[in-house]
């Protein structure tokens, strides 16, 4: 109790009980979608519900790519302006279409409603990783997903009119309780050097978009469209009732853990939940008992929790990492919901007519699900994909002055002195470390603060060669990014 009560205070301060607030709004407008705006579209455009999904995870592929290689237009104040912008006309959309039972206008709604959810959600990760300590975004994330839970437990069905209102008001609510909090981490994202560039010279210090948490995103999100559309009740998902207890209960078990590997015992956790949806779902075909919907949703929510720890903790090691990586992760969950969503309808469509059919499908979810998670997941660790990411740390530059770079002060040899030393110590150590001719010019290169970039346009390569190269200098050195290996340099003198 000493402990929860330490990280409880810890967390009152700083900003921790906006972020709190606003993950569970972000949570709130999901389900006031699913249940009264989804609801009502299915009535007569189905198809406009996973054309809004798709959109979002589009959105993030976008936000992915600018992050990556463009992050100076992330601009705070203008995209904060567009992102309430499109939630008012999106509000406006949405009220005469879901009214007038137009398809293709729905559609058009959902797409401004995508654009503030999204920017929404920007805010939120980046308030998240400006507060002080890890505890504090633990807390943030735990106690935010609880809160949701039982705000969604608690709240009433309400028509599609006052839910266009709630949903827009509630995206609107946490862009603007965020907008300070975020402030210093997007600017300085913004501000920053490209992460495409970085990642060149430091390899390690970001996840790759074949990487295995993105994989494994994309197929708990499968089972999420799966049972948020399994047995629905008037095109709604079923209530569950006791994922907010649940999820209270999980929150409480993350913030008096004291172990290292929490992140894959909460996967673990949540594995078996969601296998043991799958594999009941058959028998609930025919009844009323939501104990299918129940599994997977309290599955695929503490999974949701484990991805936005692992997020965070990727942009507290690499603060660059941080808008790529959730962005991915979003990409891939808005994927692989509406892969799932389409299984889920399919079923639904059987149960009636072809329960055989019905069975198999679930059955073969399950199956790619049980099929994905041995083959490509037995040695994966949440715990080790965090403490494998190396911080892109200050780099220690040398060259002429005026250029940019530092030069020691005190130092009685010129520009060209330390240059050529460094050039004399690479030269040794490329030797005895096996480098290759071209190896040590690249190693030269980076012990002189030059970046991916630079070696690319000095030699004409590809990308590709230039990580090849980088990736092949740093094992043969046994150091894992830029500034371990300068370190090294200067140690050699």
């Amino acid at each position: 109790m000493q402990l929860i009560g330490t990280r409880l205070r810890e967390a009152a301060s700083g900003g921790t009980l906006l972020c709190v607030l606003g993950l569970a709004c972000l949570g709130g407008a999901g389900n006031v979608m699913n249940a009264s705006l989804y609801a009502r579209v299915a009535e007569y455009f189905g198809i406009a519900r996973e054309l809004s999904t798709l959109s979002l995870g589009v959105l993030f592929l976008v936000v992915f790519l600018v992050a990556t290689r463009r992050p100076s237009l992330l601009d705070r104040r203008l995209l904060t302006m567009a992102a309430l912008g499109c939630a008012l006309t999106a509000a406006f959309v949405l009220e005469f279409a879901l009214a007038a039972g137009n398809g293709p206008l729905s559609v058009a709604g959902f797409l401004f409603s995508s654009a503030a959810s999204a920017w929404a959600s920007v805010m939120l990760v980046c308030g998240l990783s400006s507060l002080e300590s890890p505890n504090a975004r633990l807390v943030g994330v735990a106690c935010g997903m609880a809160l949701g839970e039982v705000a969604n437990a608690v709240h009433p069905p309400v028509p599609f009119e006052l839910g266009v209102i709630e949903m827009m008001g509630l995206f609107a609510l946490v862009i603007m309780l965020l907008y300070r909090r975020s402030g210093p981490v997007l600017d300085k994202v913004a501000q920053g050097e490209r992460p495409a560039s970085l990642e060149l010279s430091n390899p390690e210090s970001f996840l790759q978009p074949a990487h295995a948490l993105f994989l494994c995103v994309g197929l708990f999100s499968v089972a999420t469209g799966y049972g948020l559309t399994l047995n629905e009740v008037a095109h709604a998902p079923v209530a569950v009732d006791a994922s907010a207890a649940v999820l209270a209960g999980v929150a409480l078990w993350m913030l008096l853990s004291r172990g290292r590997d929490k992140e894959d015992s909460l996967f673990s956790f949540a594995m078996l939940l969601v296998v043991a949806g799958f594999i009941i779902a058959p028998f609930t075909f025919s009844t009323d008992l939501p104990s299918a919907n129940a599994l997977l949703r309290i599955g695929v929510r503490c999974f949701d929790m484990l991805a936005w720890l692992v997020v965070l903790a990727v942009g507290g090691r690499n603060l660059y990492a941080l808008l790529p990586t959730f962005a991915l992760v979003r990409c891939m969950s808005a994927l692989g919901t509406d892969v799932g969503a389409v299984a889920g309808h399919t079923t639904n469509d059987l149960v009636g007519t072809n329960g055989e059919a019905a069975m198999l499908i679930a059955e073969v979810v399950l199956f790619a699900f049980v099929a994905f998670l041995w083959l490509g997941f037995r040695r994966f660790s949440f715990s080790g994909t965090i403490q494998g990411i190396v911080g892109v740390g200050p780099q220690i530059a040398f060259g002429k002055p005026g250029d940019g770079q530092a030069v020691k002060e005190g130092g009685d040899r010129d520009a060209s002195d330390a240059a050529s030393s460094i050039e004399e110590r690479c030269a040794r150590i490329g030797s005895e470390c096996g480098l290759t001719e071209r190896e040590v010019e690249i190693f030269g290169m980076l012990a002189r603060g030059r970046n991916g970039r630079f070696v690319m346009e000095h030699y004409v390569i590809s990308r590709n060669t230039v990580k090849s190269h980088v990736k092949h200098i740093y094992a043969k050195l046994g150091v894992h990014s830029q500034q371990e290996l300068i370190d090294l340099v200067e140690r050699a003198g």
